[in-house]
């Protein structure tokens, strides 16, 4: 990307859209620490601005740690005990 040329943050309306679920969610996540999140406010009732970019590297990294083979065999090893 030229330096000029900034991805644009996004509000958690449109963050919602992307994941497929609700603002709420998307608040709720973003001040539990499980999706990156940017706080623009310092006060109690924090607003939240995203990147796409780093939401997608977040979710194909999720989806890779619970879809990693050995994870895989473990849970299934642990299912028929």
């Amino acid at each position: 990307m030229d330096q000029f040329e900034r991805e644009p943050f996004v509000t958690a309306q449109e963050v919602a859209a992307f994941l497929s679920c609700s603002p709420i969610t998307v608040k709720r996540l973003a001040r539990e620490g499980k999706i990156p999140a940017h706080s623009i406010t310092n006060g109690i009732r924090k607003r939240w601005r995203f990147l796409i970019s780093e939401l997608a590297i977040a979710m194909k990294k999720e989806v890779s740690l619970k879809h990693h083979p050995r994870r895989l065999q473990k849970e299934e090893a642990a299912n028929d005990r």
